[in-house]
């Protein structure tokens, strides 16, 4: 299976995500300037330069948050944020990772700063939503493979895991027992 951040993984058949309880396909772009051109024509006025970050704000998905804590972890030495809520998060990196940012130019750091934000936004959706969401950041980093970093409920008895080394998988509920037991 290749799992949509683009890592390939053996997975059985039971395992697998049927198509009903994928994540919905997010809008293609020409959607997305329309709704924002909508927006703008509403009274939103959504400058040029910001429609993209509106767009991905707008299709959020696992990618986003899977980008953001690797993109955090990279900064942090292989540790991700405590809580993901936006402003403490992204402050978190405001430490050692700074350093490792130093002299990349400023449109890398902002973009870096905006894939920690999406990611915690992403938390943020699956909270909102009620997805019986269930974070570890502070008790797992980059080397726990076999632990879960974040996971959420996707539907009747299945949920979405995302572990320490941030490989995603969906479980049966049975199965995520079993594992957070161990």
């Amino acid at each position: 299976m290749i799992w949509s951040d683009l890592h390939i993984e053996d997975v059985s058949a039971e395992d697998a995500p049927k198509s009903s309880e994928a994540e919905p396909v997010p809008k293609d772009t020409s959607e997305m300037q329309t709704m924002i051109d909508k927006a703008n024509a509403m009274g939103a006025k959504i400058p040029t330069e910001k429609r993209n970050v509106v767009a991905r704000m707008l299709s959020l998905s696992e990618k986003d948050l899977i980008i953001g804590l690797r993109v955090f972890s990279e900064l942090t030495g292989g540790r991700y944020p405590r809580k993901l809520d936006a402003k403490p998060t992204i402050k978190e990196t405001d430490g050692p990772g700074a350093d490792v940012l130093g002299d990349a130019p400023e449109e890398m750091k902002k973009q870096k700063v905006q894939d920690i934000f999406f990611a915690a936004a992403y938390h943020d959706k699956l909270v909102r939503e009620k997805k019986d969401v269930a974070y570890y950041g502070d008790k797992v980093t980059a080397k726990d493979s076999d632990k879960f970093l974040i996971r959420w409920k996707i539907g009747k008895d299945k949920y979405r895991a995302v572990f320490g080394d941030l490989t995603s998988k969906t479980l049966s509920a049975d199965k995520l027992t079993e594992l957070e037991n161990n």
